[in-house]
This record gives C-alpha cells, structure tokens and sequence, in this order.
C-alpha cells in the first residue's frame, strides 16, 4: 500500500480546568493509499468510500465530506483540499 496523499484539518477539544473552558485547536491528517483512506480513529477500504467532496464554510474554512457506506464524515480543512480530492476521484477511477 503506497500513501498517494494527505490532507490536514483541525481537530477542536473543549476542556475545562479549574472551572474554566478551554479550546485547544490541533492538527490531524487524513491519509489517501492506494487502497483506502484512513482517519485518525478509522480505516475506509475504498470499496467503501463513495465519495469526497468539500463546501466551502468561509474564506478561511472548508469542511471535508468523507462520503462511506456507514455514512457522512465531516472534517475542517484550512487548506485546498481539491488535490485530495482529486487523487481519491483518479483512483476509484482506475478500480
């Protein structure tokens, strides 16, 4: 299995110390191979990733769909997530 491509988006945990709320902001990554993408938490064989698409939320924001048989993944990307999208889309091609 060769990664193919990654995407990063913005992971956000609300925590509260001390009787104060905090929100930490991280950075996690969706990985393309040439059979399946995996999330930090799951792996999809491409078998069962129907799509991915984007909407762009603001300037800043684009949310991710990660379109699966179990159903609709959504993920906040700051950057261009059209590459990855692009890759995923040329794959399911080939199969």
């Amino acid at each position: 299995m060769e990664l193919i491509c990654s995407q990063a988006f913005m992971k956000k945990e609300r925590r509260i110390e001390d009787n104060q709320q905090f929100t930490v902001e991280s950075e996690e990554y969706l990985y393309l191979y040439s059979d399946k993408i995996v999330t930090p938490k799951r792996s999809f064989g491409l078998h069962q990733v129907l799509d991915v698409t984007k909407k762009h939320l603001s300037a800043r924001y684009i949310f991710l769909y990660l379109h699966t048989i179990e159903g609709v993944l959504t993920f906040v990307v700051k950057s261009s997530p059209d590459p990855f999208i692009s890759h995923y889309r040329k794959i399911k091609e080939d199969l």
